[in-house]
């Protein structure tokens, strides 16, 4: 039942204020949870008009999107809060997420995009964080792409749309169905063949192609002649990155031979944070595998969050006035790799060259951390320094 403003009425407890946006599986709404004054995102399932079956198949891929958001809980993947499949219009009720995706930011003016670059280069390494995370708990999220990247005006990323996720778990479309984005999906993937965690770290080093080079690595004409080129033999071409740790990185990233890419989104993530170390200091020509027509900045590829012209971020140089102790680094990586696995060097490492001292250094760590276990983690580290 719909009100007068058009929207529908409630949705169990929740009231929608606005629509946000529609989707494949249905729309979503901000609302207000009355409970708490909290606002959030109500994503509501469409399937009026199918046959049984495909109702049936439906409510399974929205039951797996609530299952694997449940078990992922890290702070670059959007938390879901609650649920209901017994009613009309089923529904999820999501962490309410600010800001822009990916696929907005690649779509700005070339200028806008050209500033942008080295900032959602960076942004790549928290969702390395995040499928990690996703990874550890038996979930592949299989549709990783630009559109289910959001970065919040802070700079925060945050991987949406868990709908096709497969569970350790689960059977549903293991084997003989092509699911996910074919600019995105690894050959495996598009073939129907079986699928595992490589298979989103592909998709990232998908998207982190696209960010470099303006389009993704396979992309053609049409959808077939895309199919055609993912899974043929030849590799993807990194163009003028060739011979440099960024370049080498692509490569490995978008190997189609799984076990040539790398083993895990730890091990990407660190890969990637070499590269950035190594041409990012002191500079490298971001856009120089852009069309020409985004050429507009030599912004190197800073530490990510200092200089990365996303939606209200500030276009500063990357602070200092802090270093972290020799001694107390690696007893720290050790305290937070007990919360978040093998991605803590990498999130210490970026911290620190972020940070104008040692309360803002552990402020930023503790971002990482589920809600819940920041306090502790804080009072360890300051501790620790």
């Amino acid at each position: 039942m719909s009100g007068t403003s058009g929207l529908p009425a409630a949705f169990g407890r929740y009231r929608p204020l606005e629509e946000l946006g529609t989707g494949a599986m249905g729309k979503v709404y901000l609302a207000i949870d009355p409970l708490i004054d909290r606002k959030v995102a109500v994503k509501v399932i469409s399937a009026q008009g199918l046959s049984e079956e495909d109702r049936a198949a439906f409510l399974e891929r929205f039951r797996t999107e609530v299952r694997a958001a449940a078990l992922c809980a890290h702070p670059a993947i959007v938390s879901v809060y609650d649920f209901a499949d017994d009613g009309p219009m089923p529904y999820i009720v999501m962490e309410l997420v600010p800001g822009d995706t990916l696929t907005a930011l690649l779509r700005r003016s070339p200028a806008e995009r050209a500033a942008a670059v080295p900032g959602m280069v960076r942004s790549m390494i928290d969702v390395l964080s995040g499928l990690h995370a996703a990874h550890a708990a038996g979930v592949v999220h299989r549709d990783i792409k630009p559109s289910n990247i959001m970065i919040t005006p802070q700079g925060m990323v945050k991987i949406t749309d868990f709908g096709i996720a497969r569970l350790a778990s689960s059977s549903l479309t293991l084997v003989g169905d092509m699911i996910g984005t074919p600019g995105y999906m690894a050959p495996e993937q598009a073939l129907g063949q079986t699928v595992d965690h490589r298979t989103d770290l592909f998709a990232t080093a998908a998207v982190l192609y696209e960010i470099l080079h303006g389009r993704p690595p396979f992309s053609a004409g049409t959808m077939a002649a895309t199919l055609l080129r993912l899974t043929s033999p030849e590799p993807a071409d990194v163009g003028d990155l060739a011979g440099t740790l960024m370049g080498g990185v692509l490569a490995r990233g978008l190997a189609k031979d799984p076990t040539m890419r790398f083993a895990s989104a730890a091990e990407f993530a660190e890969a990637l944070d070499r590269a950035l170390a190594q041409e990012g200091n002191p500079a490298i020509d971001a856009t120089r595998v852009l069309p020409p027509a985004a050429r507009g900045s030599t912004s190197a590829f800073p530490r990510f969050g200092s200089s990365v012209g996303f939606p209200g971020a500030a276009m500063t140089m990357a602070p200092a006035g802090f270093s972290l102790p020799a001694p107390a680094q690696a007893r720290i990586v050790e305290t937070v790799a007990f919360l978040v696995g093998p991605i803590a060097k990498v999130l210490v490492q970026k911290a620190a060259a972020k940070s104008t001292s040692a309360e803002d250094f552990v402020t930023r760590v503790c971002t990482h951390v589920a809600p819940a276990e920041a306090a502790a983690l804080r009072r360890k580290l300051l501790a620790l320094l």
